[in-house]
């Protein structure tokens, strides 16, 4: 099975806490997880090497309270995590799709949720 890929968001985690303390339970910021789920899940699809297509055409943004999710692959097209991380024992080498998209998008995504967060911040009058 293929490790989950990260970008970790500084403050994030710490905000989350504030808001759910408030009362808020995440759904602020679902619109902001599911806008970074499909447009990373977007761009990884097109970074994906593509022979059959099946590949690409698996990989699908999730709409999730609490984080980005973006997954790649399915029971027929097991070979996702072969692909991202490589093989070396069968001498395949890694052509990461779903790191490469995240880590392309880093700003995109502190931008995205800046914004997502400075609307929650004016619509519960926290600052």
């Amino acid at each position: 099975m293929a490790e989950a890929v990260g970008i970790k968001v500084e403050g994030l985690k710490e905000t989350l806490s504030a808001l759910k303390k408030l009362g808020d339970n995440f759904e602020d910021l679902k619109d902001a997880n599911a806008e970074l789920s499909s447009t990373i899940a977007s761009k990884a699809s097109a970074l994906a090497p593509k022979l059959t297509g099946a590949l690409a055409g698996s990989i699908k943004g999730n709409r999730a309270n609490k984080r980005v999710q973006i997954k790649a692959g399915s029971a027929k097209i097991a070979y996702a995590g072969v692909i991202e991380y490589g093989y070396p024992k069968r001498n395949i080498r890694a052509q990461s799709y779903l790191r490469r998209a995240a880590s392309e998008d880093k700003n995109y995504i502190a931008e995205t949720y800046e914004t997502n967060i400075k609307e929650v911040i004016k619509k519960y009058n926290f600052d």
